[in-house]
C-alpha cells in the first residue's frame, strides 16, 4: 500500500504555506494578510512512499490544468453571484468582486456554525435571532434571483459579535432577473429546495443534532424528547408572533 503526501498550490505552482482555514470541493481558504482568501483547490503530489516528487510549476499540458480551468470557471460564477447579491449584512463580503483574478477575498470570521454548535449549547433567544437572520437573508437572495442550493451549517460563519453570514456560493444558481421564482434550475434546485434545506438548518440549530431528514426522528433536549417537526413549528410560530414577515416575491 502506497503512502502519498500532497501539497496545495497557488496558480503559479508555488506551495501554499499560509494557514489553511477551510477546504471545499472547488477551493481552499487561506489566512493571508488578515483576510480570508478563497483560491482554486489545486494539489500536487510531493512525496510517494517517502520519495520526493520533482516539484515544478503547473504546465498547461498537464492533466491538472483541466482541473485548474474548471476551478477558474467556478470562481467566475461565484463572483457573479456575489456581484448580483451586493452588500448585505447576512452575506459575507467579497472585497475583490470586480477583479478577474480567480480568488475571493473575505473578512476573517471566527468559524462556522457546525463547529460552533458542536462546542456550545445556544440560548433560545440566540437560536431565534439567528433563524430570523437566516430566513431574511434567504428571502433577500431569492429577490435577487439567486438559488442558494447549498444551505448548510458549514456555509454559515460568525464574527466576534456573533453575527452570522452566508458564504460559499460556488454551487448556487444565478437565474434570469425576469424569473418569476417558479420552477427550478437545470439541476432541479428551486426556492423550495432552499426552504427545505433551511428547515434542516433550523432543526440543527434548535437541537444541536445533525438532521437525517426522517420525519419520525426525535430530538432530545435535556430530559425531554420532542418531535423535531413540532419544534420547528414552534419556532416558526414564534417568528410569526413577533410580526416577522418573510416575503418571497418580486
Amino acid at each position: 500500500m502506497t503512502s502519498d503526501i500532497a501539497n496545495y498550490l497557488y496558480l503559479d505552482g508555488t506551495i501554499v504555506k499560509e494557514e489553511i482555514i477551510g477546504v471545499g470541493g472547488a477551493g481552499i481558504v487561506v489566512n493571508q494578510g488578515g483576510y480570508a482568501f478563497k483560491i482554486p483547490r489545486i494539489s500536487k503530489l510531493s512525496e510517494i512512499d517517502g520519495v520526493p516528487v520533482h516539484d515544478r510549476i503547473l504546465d498547461h499540458n498537464e492533466d491538472n490544468y483541466n482541473e485548474l480551468a474548471v476551478a477558474i470557471m467556478s470562481f467566475k460564477h461565484e463572483k457573479a453571484i456575489y456581484k448580483r447579491l451586493g452588500d448585505h449584512p447576512g452575506i459575507i463580503r467579497c472585497y475583490n468582486v470586480d477583479s478577474e483574478e480567480p480568488s475571493i477575498q473575505m473578512p476573517l470570521m471566527n468559524g462556522d456554525l457546525r463547529q460552533h454548535l458542536g462546542e456550545i449549547r445556544l440560548k433560545r433567544s440566540r437560536q431565534l435571532f439567528w433563524l430570523l437572520q437566516l430566513a431574511r437573508t434567504m428571502a433577500f437572495a431569492h429577490t435577487k434571483r439567486v438559488i442558494i442550493c447549498d444551505f448548510r451549517l458549514d456555509n454559515i460563519v460568525y464574527d466576534d459579535d456573533m453575527n452570522i453570514r452566508l458564504i460559499d456560493f460556488s454551487e448556487s444558481s444565478l437565474m434570469h432577473l425576469e424569473w418569476d421564482l417558479k420552477g427550478c434550475d437545470k439541476y432541479g434546485f428551486s426556492i423550495l429546495t432552499d426552504i427545505g434545506q433551511f428547515g434542516a438548518v433550523m432543526f440543527e440549530i434548535i437541537t444541536g443534532q445533525h438532521s437525517s431528514g426522517g420525519s419520525d426522528d426525535l430530538a432530545s433536549t435535556g430530559n425531554t424528547s420532542v418531535n423535531k417537526r413540532g419544534m420547528a413549528g414552534f419556532y416558526y410560530r414564534e417568528m410569526l408572533d413577533q410580526g416577522i414577515c418573510i416575503g418571497w416575491g418580486s
